[in-house]
């Protein structure tokens, strides 16, 4: 793991490659090219809750060497404006969920000169948000507008066969046996927020490992209430 402010620590098993790509195809390979080649980019991420933009940032974080990135996400407890002063040093910073800091005014003020100041270093800032610059709640306009300049992409949200995919290799990487029929069942009972599909899968993790058991339909339903 990556120590970061806040003990805030990077998966190191979360990458680009680990991302099912969907109908993303495009802005993978453009994230994959941005990571390795470092051409001082400004990107703007968007998309509904779940979507991955989370996974993405930290993906590209862990791509680079430890020290050279910062991942900041927004919506942490004890993040503070303050923290932005100086990050304009990394090569590519990473800033995640910025919804939550919208209205704020000393937020806004500290990432509007934020931007300017990557930009000016012609450095890689990475941002995320739960929609387009516009329609976030912002207060300042210049912000707005610089964050509208930036190369934005929508992250487009996974079909369900694409989730069933995800929710089985996630399984299987944790040595779980997720038949289709199990995965079928989760999906057309559960919320498909992809957050609330890990946090099952782990629930299913833990509670097949102390009963000893194999994960069923009737020991998802007791497990998870369904």
């Amino acid at each position: 793991m990556q120590q970061l402010p806040l003990n805030i620590k990077l998966d190191q098993e979360v990458t680009l490659s680990s991302f099912l790509v969907g109908k993303n195809q495009i802005l993978v390979e453009y994230l994959k090219q941005l990571s390795s080649e470092l051409n001082c980019e400004l990107v703007y991420l968007w998309g509904e809750p779940g979507s991955g933009k989370s996974h993405l940032l930290q993906a590209m974080a862990n791509h680079q060497e430890p020290g050279s990135v910062i991942y900041l996400p927004l919506n942490e407890l004890g993040v503070v404006p303050e923290m932005l002063q100086g990050l304009e040093s990394f090569p590519i910073i990473c800033i995640d969920d910025i919804q939550t800091i919208a209205g704020d005014r000393a937020w806004e003020e500290a990432l509007f000169y934020l931007y300017n100041r990557v930009k000016d270093n012609h450095g890689n800032l990475v941002i995320s948000a739960s929609s387009v610059p516009a329609e976030l709640g912002l207060n300042l306009k210049d912000l707005i507008s610089r964050l509208s300049a930036m190369a934005v992409f929508k992250i487009q949200s996974l079909s369900d066969t694409d989730k069933q995919v995800l929710l089985q290799q996630k399984a299987a990487a944790k040595g779980l046996d997720l038949g289709s029929e199990v995965a079928q069942f989760v999906l057309s009972r559960s919320s498909r927020d992809l957050r609330f599909l890990m946090n099952a899968l782990d629930k299913l993790d833990n509670a097949s490992l102390v009963a000893q058991r194999k994960i069923t339909v009737p020991f998802v339903k007791d497990v998870l209430g369904l």
